[in-house]
């Protein structure tokens, strides 16, 4: 049985509870695309249909949990990022845990073939999980998330929240810079856990293992590396 869509802005990944996925990328220079995927879909969902959706934008923003308004998404959006174009639309997840509410765009399309054939099915953005499990973490806690253009980093000092952003990047030297600033910044502990999740599957993880190992900022923290499987299963939850 099916577990969850995965929505990128190119591609759309479908993750299954014997921890197979497949993925179908999107082919825009072709019109029909949409049809594409939701053919790609109706396949998938003979076996059952998902237990969830997700999907990753760095178009997102926290708002505090006691000021947030839903009658309110659209200017919290456009005070970060601009005017919304014609094709995007806009969803909000709340993070109790963190006493927060994660605001972000999604494409009008995806949205309608969300609540055409998976009405009662939850839409999450990534970030919104990510914080989901870092749940239970009372000290200096760092997650990162490493996609093809940018990275989604959470850090917890002691446990609240400090830092929840979508960041751009070059290489991993610009992921290192990053932490180090805000290392140096919240005066982190030089034992901060850090999980990394290298997502994807051609990102050269033993360089950027090697660049941490370069600095002596990070010798002592207790770092983890993941696979996307591994960011799926436990981060997504299978």
């Amino acid at each position: 049985m099916t577990n969850f869509f995965d929505f990128h802005k190119d591609k759309l990944i479908v993750y299954s509870d014997i921890f197979e996925w497949d993925d179908l990328n999107f082919n825009f220079v072709n019109s029909f695309y949409k049809e594409e995927v939701l053919s790609f879909i109706k396949e998938k969902v003979k076996a059952g249909n998902p237990s969830t959706m997700y999907w990753e934008t760095p178009y997102f923003t926290l708002i505090p949990q006691s000021i947030f308004h839903s009658k309110h998404i659209e200017n919290y959006l456009e005070l970060n990022f601009g005017e919304l174009s014609s094709e995007q639309d806009f969803h909000f997840d709340v993070l109790h845990n963190h006493q927060a509410v994660i605001v972000y765009t999604v494409p009008k399309w995806i949205k309608e073939l969300k609540e055409t054939y998976f009405p009662i099915i939850p839409l999450k953005h990534h970030a919104s999980q990510l914080l989901a499990r870092s749940r239970g973490e009372i000290n200096d806690y760092v997650s990162i998330v490493v996609y093809k253009e940018q990275f989604l980093i959470i850090i917890l000092k002691k446990g609240k929240l400090q830092i929840c952003s979508s960041v751009e990047y070059s290489n991993e030297i610009d992921i290192l810079y990053f932490l180090i600033l805000h290392h140096q910044k919240l005066e982190l502990s030089s034992t901060t856990k850090l999980n990394c999740y290298v997502f994807e599957t051609n990102t050269p993880i033993k360089r950027i293992q090697d660049s941490f190992s370069s600095f002596n900022e990070f010798q002592n923290y207790k770092i983890n590396w993941y696979s996307r499987d591994e960011f799926y299963k436990t981060i997504l939850c299978v």
